[in-house]
């Protein structure tokens, strides 16, 4: 993770951290609708080749920041399970004691990429890193 990310990571950490301390953690709901529409927004317009499963992995978990651990539990033409065992992203939210904020900006990211990708797409997760889970259990599934 770049040094430029993590002092970008630690602006929005102090910036939402005053926001929720003054307005309350409806602040975060917002922040987490926010981020699901505008991710949601960008892939429907998006020019792709390819909306299906195999997308998920080259747009999303082939790009993702180096050091992201994760496991391909299950994959074929309908369904894609993942489990994440190291998230830089939750980690540094952890280390600013902001997993709260990171939950809104960066976990609400993969609904709002399922939405926009392909409608028949839906994405679950019960487990989270940045909820103090040991993992992340992404599941894809198309219908």
């Amino acid at each position: 993770m770049s040094e430029q990310l993590k002092a970008e990571m630690a602006q929005r950490a102090e910036l939402f951290r005053l926001l929720v301390d003054r307005f309350g953690v409806d602040v975060l709901d917002l922040v987490s609708q926010y981020t699901i529409d505008q991710t949601r927004r960008r892939l429907e317009d998006a020019d792709l080749d390819s909306r299906n499963l195999n997308a998920v992995m080259e747009l999303l978990w082939d790009q993702m920041v180096q050091g992201t651990q994760f496991q391909v539990e299950e994959r074929s033409s309908s369904c894609l399970r993942l489990r994440v065992t190291q998230c830089l992203f939750a980690d540094e939210m952890a280390r600013l004691g902001a997993t709260d904020i990171g939950d809104a900006f960066y976990c609400a990211y993969d609904f709002g990429f399922c939405q926009g990708l392909n409608p028949a797409m839906r994405f679950t997760r019960t487990k989270s890193l940045m909820k103090g889970d040991d993992c992340c259990n992404h599941t894809y599934q198309l219908t």
